[in-house]
């Protein structure tokens, strides 16, 4: 693999040493790290080191025999350490999915990364069979155009109130919790405790026009809540110019992908600054190919104290494609660039990452779909093709193409996950089944970490640009 020393260390005793390991002999010698803190964005954002217990990572280290995993020690505080001095990847898992695999290859000895997750510290289920009665005086009778949202910041639910029949200055819901919506996307909701923001936020078309916001509580399972509304007034320009080339810049994506859907969004974003984009929503809409920008008006009432949750843009765009493996069973594919800013009049929106435009698996080119590859016994080499080529990083996921419930579609599982500052990977054999199918996703990032030079990738700074394509299709045979 690149960027692995070759050679063997020296050994005192005679015994034969891993390439760029220490003989244990070897005093004073910093051997490889990796230092993982948890971020947890709620109404605040907290940073604690991760608790690596029932976690594992290894370093892939070259061989007479080829690449071997030498385990990494869990020396406390978030810390994975080796005796594997030169710069090598790394495999490891973490919490939310014990069973996928992380790949990192970064060209340092020493590193640090974020676990970071949507939640409030020390989260945990809400009760079974928990029930919200939400009782909301407004300022103002209900209109037509009026819709209400409950949204809670830290355990990160929202839910769509229905408006009145009449015009009323009053909104009330009782509503079983487990009815919704998980903006973190964890399989359980998490209960609501006094660290949460617990907001019933009113909209007039897109707009937000109305916040009212309740006195924190803990969830014991039956509760009633109630809040007063404050209007809102949009008293902010957005003014941005979008690149005029997107169209064409889907053009070389390869298999071919068509169909544009653009939109955007303004977010008062606790996590803003990692380009998390959940929280508040201020304004959004769609936006044509034909539209050169986007002018409208809105209000962050959130961005003062106590909360201080910054305005955060999102441009999103993409294209897809489906593939039918047989005649009933049918998969989406996609290729997509998104922008993530602090909004500024004037500003212009480039999509700056490179668009991936094509894939190669051990050379060869995954342009199509329905491809066969033989199972591999080696490291299986991966080759991003992107335009722009020069980007801060590049990640590469592995997906899993899986028989939906019902057996009509193909959905995805996510195996393994890749970061890298180099277009090429190297992935381990084993993550490829025989009889599966996968597809690759390439991604491409522009900006965002100002301190990746030093191997640090917890420094977060908007703008960032991301842009990512899914490749062919292809199943692993015998």
């Amino acid at each position: 693999m690149r960027r692995v020393a070759a050679g063997f260390a020296a050994c005192l005793a005679g015994c034969a040493q891993l390439a760029g390991i220490d003989p244990t002999s070897g005093e004073g010698l910093p051997g490889n790290s990796l230092a993982v803190k948890r971020m947890s964005v709620g109404k605040a954002v907290d940073v604690a080191p991760l608790d690596l217990a029932g976690l594992v990572a290894s370093y892939l280290v070259p061989s007479g025999t080829g690449v071997d995993r030498v385990a990494a020690t869990n020396d406390g505080g978030g810390n994975w350490v080796t005796k594997v001095r030169a710069p090598a990847p790394v495999l490891f898992t973490l919490p939310d999915d014990p069973k996928l695999q992380r790949l990192y290859d970064f060209p340092r000895s020493a590193l640090t990364i974020l676990y970071a997750q949507l939640e409030h510290p020390g989260r945990t289920p809400a009760p079974d069979g928990a029930m919200l009665t939400v009782a909301t005086h407004l300022d103002a009778p209900t209109t037509a155009a009026d819709r209400f949202q409950v949204y809670t910041v830290g355990s990160w639910s929202a839910f769509d109130v229905p408006a009145p029949a009449e015009a009323s200055t009053d909104v009330m819901a009782t509503y079983a919790f487990d009815m919704s919506s998980r903006v973190a996307f964890r399989a359980q909701l998490d209960r609501l405790t006094a660290q949460d923001v617990f907001l019933v936020l009113r909209y007039t078309g897109s707009v937000l026009t109305g916040v009212a916001e309740a006195a924190p509580f803990d969830q014991t399972g039956n509760d009633m809540v109630s809040a007063t509304m404050t209007a809102v007034t949009a008293d902010r320009q957005l003014n941005v110019i979008v690149s005029d080339d997107i169209t064409k810049r889907y053009l070389t994506v390869r298999p071919g992908v068509s169909g544009l859907t653009m939109g955007w969004n303004l977010v008062a974003a606790p996590g803003a600054a990692l380009a998390f984009n959940a929280g508040p929503v201020l304004n959004s809409g769609p936006l044509m190919a034909t539209e050169v920008g986007v002018n409208t008006m809105y209000a962050n009432p959130f961005a003062g104290p106590p909360h201080n949750w910054s305005t955060l843009l999102t441009l999103s765009t993409y294209e897809s494609r489906t593939y039918k493996p047989s005649t009933d069973v049918t998969v989406t594919l996609y290729a997509g660039m998104n922008q993530y800013v602090e909004p500024t009049d004037g500003l212009k929106l480039n999509l700056d990452a490179g668009l991936p435009d094509s894939i190669k698996l051990n050379d060869l080119p995954l342009l199509s779909d329905g491809i066969t590859v033989a199972k591999p016994t080696s490291l299986v080499e991966v080759v991003i093709d992107a335009i722009p080529a020069t980007n801060t990083l590049f990640g590469l996921q592995l997906y899993d193409l899986l028989p939906s419930a019902d057996g009509m579609r193909l959905d995805y599982h996510m195996v393994l996950d890749a970061l890298g500052t180099d277009a090429t990977f190297h992935l381990p054999p084993e993550v490829f089944v025989v009889g599966h199918t996968y597809t690759l996703r390439a991604i491409c990032t522009a900006g965002g970490f100002p301190a990746l030079g030093n191997g640090d990738l917890t420094a977060r700074r908007l703008p960032m640009s991301q842009s990512y394509a899914d490749s062919g299709v292809f199943t692993v045979m015998p």
